[in-house]
């Protein structure tokens, strides 16, 4: 019973945390929102994990997250092979999409772009070398929470240690401390406006 009664405390906390920093995010104007997206994206690009990376996997930006397409952009001029996610709702799970630069795409089930088939390819895991995750709210020793889905969390269980793991967001997104249960993966990074934050082992 101690495991059901901690495992309900913690989804109940993270519901909490999620709807706060999700107000929070709706509540930047799009000048300031932009702002920081560009600052962000370029401490991003600075990092040399970025810059040695040979396939990056990164997520498809929401209205009110942190812009992505620089990223994307950026990794296609030098070279890279871009990885993005494609959610399979039948299987609960999540494929990995190789995009060319002119990928088409489509809106999802969940009213959230993804890659189209007719020019995306699905690949394993196993050639990321680099990925961008989302997130709602992290803390500095790497814990992360997402939407619920624990999509990155079961990816990030498939792939190497070696692979950099980065979550970008806005300064009031970290927290001193962040509700964490078996399932969750930590990120190595955090990036946001005024840090590149290397996590601090548990």
């Amino acid at each position: 019973m101690e495991s059901v009664f901690d495992f309900k405390s913690v989804a109940k906390a993270k519901a909490t945390i999620r709807k706060s920093i999700i107000q929070k995010r709706k509540a930047l104007s799009n000048l300031k929102q932009n702002e920081k997206n560009i600052i962000i994206t370029q401490r991003l690009l600075d990092m040399g994990e970025f810059k040695t990376s040979k396939a990056v996997f990164c997520f498809l930006s929401t209205a009110h997250e942190v812009k992505t397409e620089e990223i994307i952009l950026k990794a296609f001029r030098l070279g890279k092979d871009v990885l993005v996610p494609l959610l399979n709702p039948e299987e609960g799970n999540m494929e990995i999409v190789r995009i060319p630069r002119d990928a088409k795409f489509i809106i999802g089930k969940y009213g959230v772009r993804e890659p189209s088939l007719e020019t995306g390819v699905i690949v394993s895991s196993a050639c990321i070398d680099f990925v961008v995750t989302p997130g709602l709210a992290f803390d500095t020793f790497g814990n992360r929470i997402g939407y619920g889905g624990g999509h990155y969390d079961k990816l990030f269980k498939n792939i190497s240690n070696d692979v950099t793991r980065v979550a970008i967001g806005y300064d009031f997104q970290i927290l001193e401390s962040v509700p964490r249960s078996d399932f969750d993966e930590l990120v190595d990074f955090i990036v946001t406006e005024t840090k590149t934050l290397r996590c601090q082992s548990m």
